[in-house]
């Protein structure tokens, strides 16, 4: 054992490793590289972590690099829960503190899993409404600014935050919040950290403001810090969007209470095959008329190319010459609505186009899609792999139609097929060809892939962190679709929270290109095939 990991574990009552076999646990998640760290700490509480925190600030004041990376569940797939100095698991800190049933709210650790989350919500007749990997933390979540989805309209976790508390760069910890504009006078005239970091923002916010009303809305490109433009608000003033979707770069969120809502029955569902992506268009668009929600899109190749996995739904064998498959969901709290919603799609759509209602017979079929999907994304030859380079694209509603189209084109012009699957709510869609990574001839084709998806996704209006942020291996060409002037206000949020580069570094827009291309792993047997 080292003598940083000696230290550290006098320090904490958690326990710090560095042996080379747990290191080589951590070194990867589910994205294409590899990193091994010198240390990797599991926190027993926020403690631990400030302890943790402020050893790296203090070594940074020595000029000394020692980056700290905060990981959850390990489920990025852009390189964001990897680091080379010190990794801080929260896997031990997975706590559910307190369910408060009347307030629909819930205090809970970081590292509680999404999953066992809903178990217990569930037996109190809540839920809490975010979509992910049922092994992802809630930390891993709010890092990414994961998507979720009520009975009317989609949103992200971040509506869900009620409050958090924050591990800062220097190890300092703050409870952030809604804060009213006395309130917020208040906290800058504190001579502390806190204070400092409210007094920097607020004046960043008032200096920029004419760039920051120009940002993206953060539901549609999560590339760097879009939550800068709901902080300051008209009678509020609140850090905690600024958090979300930061990947661990602003600070450590260490424990979060949650509202949480109370739980719906089951929604209907309908299927609605389309066989042009003309039509696939024109019933997206009539479906979020009439707010359906929970709209996905699988391209019906995934179930051709799911056969001979003997996993491929029965039902969707009788659809498998159309283009596309829709799904959506009716989940208004009265059946009475829900009802009137199906009576109103059947009339607006055209006679040609089939809508299959789930009724018992058919339930099944419904539920064995994402295990369709999971099913296609790993079957894999050997080192032939369904390589998750960029998910999760955003493209607008009035510019899908044609990107479907030249996807397909582009399939056929590198004879790779492509299956697209994704989320019509938030215009986000994913494609997983095969590659051989091994080979010279399988990453001169994978970067050859990229480069010419990249050119469609610009040219039809999009952006490739519409799903999820950037991280350590989308950053590279992610900011190529961002202004200066936004990529400088982006440093300058960082410079506020982290102004001697201690958490996270080389994951926003400061990602060295070659050291990242360096990392690449030739073998992607560990934990990547999966959608999230």
């Amino acid at each position: 054992m080292n003598r940083i990991a000696i230290y550290l574990n006098k320090s904490i009552d958690g326990v710090v490793y560095s042996s080379p076999t747990i290191l080589e646990q951590y070194a990867t998640d589910r994205s294409l590289l590899k990193i091994h760290p010198r240390v990797v700490a599991l926190p027993e509480n926020a403690t631990d972590v400030r302890r943790l925190v402020r050893f790296s600030y203090q070594l940074s004041q020595k000029n000394v690099s020692f980056p700290v990376t905060v990981r959850g569940a390990g489920y990025s797939k852009t390189g964001s829960d990897l680091g080379s100095g010190l990794i801080i698991s929260t896997e031990r800190m997975d706590a559910i503190q307190e369910i408060d049933i009347r307030q629909r709210l819930v205090r809970v650790q970081c590292g509680v899993r999404l999953g066992e989350l809903k178990k217990a919500l569930n037996l109190c007749g809540l839920d809490l409404p975010v979509i992910g990997n049922p092994q992802e933390t809630i930390g891993g979540l709010i890092a990414k600014a994961a998507s979720a989805s009520n009975n009317t309209e989609p949103s992200t976790i971040q509506d869900f935050i009620n409050r958090a508390e924050v591990v800062l760069s220097d190890g300092s910890i703050m409870e952030i919040g809604a804060l009213n504009h006395f309130a917020l006078r208040r906290k800058k005239v504190e001579d502390t950290r806190e204070g400092e970091l409210y007094r920097d923002l607020d004046d960043l916010i008032e200096e920029g403001w004419e760039n920051i009303v120009r940002l993206p809305d953060g539901k549609k490109n999560r590339f760097g810090y879009p939550g800068l433009g709901f902080v300051k608000e008209k009678k509020s003033f609140n850090i905690i969007p600024l958090l979300c979707g930061s990947e661990g770069t602003l600070g450590i969120v260490t424990e979060v209470i949650l509202r949480v809502e109370p739980v719906f029955d089951r929604p209907n569902r309908i299927a609605i095959p389309c066989k042009t992506a003309t039509a696939f268009s024109f019933v997206c668009q009539e479906l979020k008329r009439l707010k359906f929600t929970d709209i996905v899109v699988y391209d019906t190749e995934l179930f051709n190319a799911t056969e001979d996995t003997g996993k491929s739904s029965r039902f969707f064998r009788r659809v498998s010459d159309d283009g596309f498959l829709v799904v959506a969901c009716a989940k208004d709290d009265l059946q009475r609505d829900r009802r009137h919603k199906l009576v109103r799609i059947r009339r607006v759509l055209p006679d040609s186009i089939r809508i299959i209602e789930e009724e018992k017979e058919n339930e099944r079929d419904f539920d064995e899609l994402e295990q369709t999907l999971d099913a296609y994304l790993n079957d894999c030859t050997p080192n032939n792999y369904h390589l998750p380079l960029i998910d999760g694209i955003y493209i607008p509603p009035e510019q899908q139609t044609k990107f479907l189209d030249n996807v397909m084109k582009l399939a056929k012009q590198m004879d790779l097929p492509m299956a697209i699957y994704g989320s019509v709510d938030f215009d986000t869609f994913s494609i997983r060809p095969s590659f051989s990574p091994s080979t010279v001839a399988g990453r001169k084709k994978m970067l050859q892939f990229l480069g010419a998806y990249l050119k469609l996704i610009a040219a039809h209006e999009g952006y490739p962190c519409g799903e999820a942020p950037e991280g350590r291996f989308m950053s590279i060409f992610a900011k190529k679709f961002e202004s200066e002037s936004t990529l400088d206000l982006y440093r300058k949020v960082k410079q506020i929270f982290d102004p001697t580069g201690v958490l996270n570094p080389g994951i926003k827009q400061d990602t060295n290109i070659k050291a990242t291309l360096k990392r690449f792993r030739s073998d992607y047997n560990h934990g990547i095939s999966t959608k999230d």
